[in-house]
């Protein structure tokens, strides 16, 4: 497989979620998981899908991305700069979920109704919760690094878009092979299926993985866990033909 590394420059504000709260700040590694689908998207080697239904609304599955013959290396941030935004959003709760004191006259309303409607208090009905929250995103000027492995070469120079509402274009360009690599452990162990432990005297683990890199960075969420500065060799020679074979 051919590795291409590319110098990823946004210039568009850029907002994801890496801690989550009241406020929502954007990671400063960008996860394999959003580069995988962009460049799956962008290359067509993914469908697209608008609407997800059942448990895979809200339990989504990555499986997919071990289908495109690609493997990506997170994104480490070469220059970052930060933007701030606030968007309003609404949450649709049941009745039977809240418990709501509306009096009589115009005062008492708790700001979630502007009148009180029967029929909007049914417990069939759903009740908006609006919600104001603060994002911290990455900002025009921002700039990553990150590599890729391809059965077939990879254009020279490649617009994609990340983050919410896919808002946040970034420009990708090619240059010098990487010395580092970074790895994403939620991509290794629920896409690429790698175990914690050895099965078997020739399977890779994410132990060998965590022994090839300089240390392991945990974020607040089991999908921003890095191993840092692997060895690129050690990729190309034991991670990606375990990987490749068990996708096919």
């Amino acid at each position: 497989m051919e590795m291409t590394t590319y110098v990823a420059n946004l210039h568009s504000p850029l907002f994801y979620s890496g801690t989550e709260g009241m406020l929502i700040r954007s990671a400063a590694i960008l996860n394999s998981t959003a580069l995988s689908y962009a460049l799956g998207y962008s290359l067509g080697l993914l469908n697209k899908r608008y609407f997800l239904y059942g448990e895979e609304a809200c339990q989504h599955q990555y499986q997919e991305l071990a289908t495109t013959g690609l493997f990506v290396t997170d994104g480490v941030p070469l220059n970052l700069l930060y933007t701030g935004e606030t968007f309003k959003s609404t949450e649709y709760l049941s009745e039977r979920s809240l418990t709501v004191v509306v009096p009589s006259g115009a005062k008492g309303d708790l700001g979630r109704f502007k009148k009180t409607d029967p029929k909007r208090m049914g417990s069939d009905s759903p009740v908006g919760i609006s919600k104001v929250r603060r994002y911290i995103g990455l900002a025009p000027g921002s700039s990553f690094t990150f590599s890729v492995w391809s059965k077939e070469s990879l254009p020279n120079d490649l617009l994609i878009t990340l983050g919410i509402r896919r808002s946040g274009e970034v420009r990708l360009r090619k240059t010098e092979r990487a010395k580092k690599v970074c790895l994403n452990l939620f991509m290794l162990r629920e896409v690429y299926g790698i175990s914690e432990k050895r099965i078997g005297e020739n399977n890779i683990s994410l132990m060998d993985v965590y022994n090839h890199a300089s240390t392991l960075i945990r974020g607040s969420d089991y999908r921003n866990h890095h191993f840092i500065d692997v060895d690129p060799q050690f990729v190309e020679q034991s991670l990606l033909p375990q990987i490749m074979h068990d996708a096919e």
